[in-house]
């Protein structure tokens, strides 16, 4: 009996260890967009808006369900424009485990564009051909529009030539424990981005979160304790 209450005591106190604070605000988008903000490049038409059923904020045309919940965030719009959606976010002062951050993403620019263009800036009132989708986690002293080496800490996601020009919401996971690791304590800013200048074009985001992996060693823990209860169940019958 003893010995059963200790395996019982070291299993409670592994899967009771504290928990990561969510590091993420409504990624969901399931309260609107709360926790979120919006820059919309001076003279552009549109913005980021919530998404609910399977019809675009703006025009109404045909978009998939948000995959998780009934809301999303997606961009809509009449015109050309730059659009940018971000959340800051505080890098925890001690980094024990593998940190990824897990988002979906909807990719529509099936409107008559032809393809992806790809230049090195999010400026939609340009002669050059700009019609792209990025996601990027930059310094929070950033202009909401910078691609510059010294802004940029890590990209995660970026629309390229070649790319299919439409898909459906689609998971996406990205490692960022180094960047965090290197941050620690610091805060850090996620953005969304998405230009068109060519045609129509729509970027859908949802499901954001960013997860800390537990370590191997509280696995094993937890694993030990049950063979270790499941043996002595078994010796006792």
């Amino acid at each position: 009996m003893r010995r059963t209450v200790c395996f019982l005591a070291a299993l409670a106190g592994v899967l009771s260890l504290p928990s990561q604070a969510a590091l993420i605000t409504n990624g969901g988008f399931e309260t609107g967009l709360t926790g979120w903000a919006r820059n919309d490049q001076v003279g552009s038409d549109g913005t980021f808006s919530v998404q609910t059923g399977t019809l675009r904020p703006v025009n109404g045309f045909t978009v998939p369900p948000p995959p998780g919940g009934i809301r999303a965030a997606m961009t809509d719009s009449a015109g050309p424009g730059s659009h940018v959606l971000y959340q800051d976010f505080v890098v925890p002062n001690s980094i024990t485990a593998g940190y990824f951050i897990t988002l979906s993403l909807y990719i529509n620019n099936g409107h008559g564009a032809g393809a992806f263009f790809a230049p090195a800036l999010l400026d939609f009132a340009t002669p050059t051909l700009n019609q792209q989708a990025r996601v990027d986690i930059i310094k929070t002293s950033a202009d909401p529009f910078s691609v510059a080496a010294a802004d940029v800490l890590q990209n995660l996601y970026q629309t390229a030539p070649g790319n299919p020009l439409v898909s459906g919401y689609t998971s996406i996971a990205r490692d960022i424990t180094a960047l965090l690791q290197a941050n620690q304590g610091q805060t850090l800013r996620l953005r969304f981005a998405e230009v068109d200048n060519v045609a129509p074009f729509n970027l859908g985001v949802d499901n954001v979160d960013i997860n800390a992996v537990p370590e191997p060693s509280s696995w094993i823990m937890v694993c030990g304790a049950m063979v270790g209860l499941g043996l002595m169940r078994r010796r006792r019958a």
